[in-house]
């Protein structure tokens, strides 16, 4: 049941990335994401932001309807490991900057 309750939260994270990266304003994204407001008003960003979004929505969305299904234990497997690498992808590529950004807002 634990295990449930995380797969869905992981589906919803997923939902409130794609929905930021697709329709969040310049100001939510740029606080979201740590870029500066200037560079998100460049159209190809934008644009970049937006197919990385209906990824996500789509990702969500496919992991909270397999719960509700109630997908077989591999299918989930396969799906978090899924996850896991494109974390851990996303971890590896992203600018140092951005994660002392996310540790100073929280503390």
């Amino acid at each position: 049941m634990i295990s449930l309750i995380l797969i869905i939260i992981v589906g919803i994270e997923h939902l409130l990335f794609g929905f930021i990266e697709m329709f969040g304003g310049i100001k939510l994204q740029a606080d979201a994401f740590g870029f500066d407001e200037s560079e998100l008003k460049n159209k190809t960003l934008q644009v970049a932001l937006s197919n990385q979004g209906i990824y996500n929505l789509g990702f969500g969305l496919m992991i909270i309807v397999l719960a509700i299904m109630n997908a077989t234990t591999i299918v989930f497997i396969i799906a978090m490991l899924f996850v896991i690498l494109i974390g851990i992808y996303g971890a590896l590529t992203v600018t140092k900057k951005y994660y002392l950004f996310k540790l100073y807002r929280h503390l």
